[in-house]
């Protein structure tokens, strides 16, 4: 059985690093992962750069084949102008998450959407539902609240990502979450973050793949870790994930050991020299 392992490495990893990495790096460390045979790669957002100045230069980065995250309609302006069509859009059942990541509540975050996404193939949108798993300030998502973050995000795409923000997913949660993104027409993506070690998102997949789910994000070298959300951790990693994968009998289309080149690359992101961070952290 293939299984889609969608790299978001370029955007949601190298986000929260606390230096800007410069725009040759970050193209190449796309490239690489073209080479290892991804098809599905987050390669840019488009916030205000004074806010979030890891994703500036988006449209100088941008290769012309992946997808790129989406918030407000001057973000969209400019994922048009340098020709993005693949779009990832977000908002959370979490509504203090939406007002520290968005500066506005669901209902106001899917109005603005509905302003600008009117045009977008729904096939080319992946909507993601960050802290779908509960979060420190909501607690536990119910049911009457996630059916309905999931009919807001059948406006806009064919497919909803769980986000997993702050680590705190429990596998018995997946089956009915899957099961009501089914009856809603939507395919489901899961991703997955950690806070120590890999071993528990790991189980997640696993309980996912059982349940039909056949797409992952992940991200190369583990980079992430959301800036808006206290207690987020890491990512799971790229390479766990597919060395997981394939030993379970999955197939992926990316190769291991071209992967290692993207892998060498994102550690040197993560751990810059010191002549490099002198120009540019």
């Amino acid at each position: 059985m293939r299984v889609t392992v969608y790299e978001v490495g370029p955007r949601d990893g190298l986000q929260a690093l606390p230096h800007v990495v410069p725009v040759e790096q970050r193209r190449e460390l796309i490239h690489r992962l073209y080479v290892a045979g991804f098809d599905n790669i987050e390669e840019v957002s488009f916030p205000n750069p004074k806010l979030l100045p890891q994703m500036a230069n988006g449209e100088e980065v941008f290769s012309g084949r992946g997808s790129a995250l989406v918030m407000n309609a001057r973000g969209m302006q400019r994922a048009k102008a340098c020709g993005v069509e693949k779009i990832n859009v977000v908002f959370s059942p979490c509504e203090t998450f939406n007002i520290n990541n968005m500066r506005a509540t669901r209902n106001e975050i899917v109005l603005r959407y509905r302003t600008f996404m009117q045009d977008v193939p729904k096939e080319n949108v992946r909507v993601y539902l960050s802290m779908a798993f509960g979060s420190p300030d909501s607690g536990i998502v119910s049911e009457n609240t996630m059916r309905s973050c999931l009919r807001d995000a059948k406006m806009f795409g064919n497919t909803v990502v769980f986000a997993d923000t702050v680590g705190a997913a429990a596998p018995h949660e997946l089956p009915w979450m899957v099961e009501m993104a089914r009856d809603e027409g939507l395919n489901v993506a899961l991703h997955l973050h950690h806070r120590d070690k890999e071993d528990r998102a790991l189980m997640l997949v696993r309980k996912a793949l059982l349940e039909g789910v056949t797409e992952f994000d992940s991200s190369i070298g583990g980079l992430g870790g959301c800036p808006f959300a206290k207690g987020s951790g890491a990512n799971l990693s790229t390479e766990t994930l597919v060395n997981h994968l394939h030993a379970w009998g999955f197939k992926t289309g990316i190769d291991t050991g071209l992967l290692r080149s993207a892998s060498d690359l994102a550690y040197g992101m993560r751990n810059p020299q010191p002549e490099v961070c002198a120009t540019h952290c």
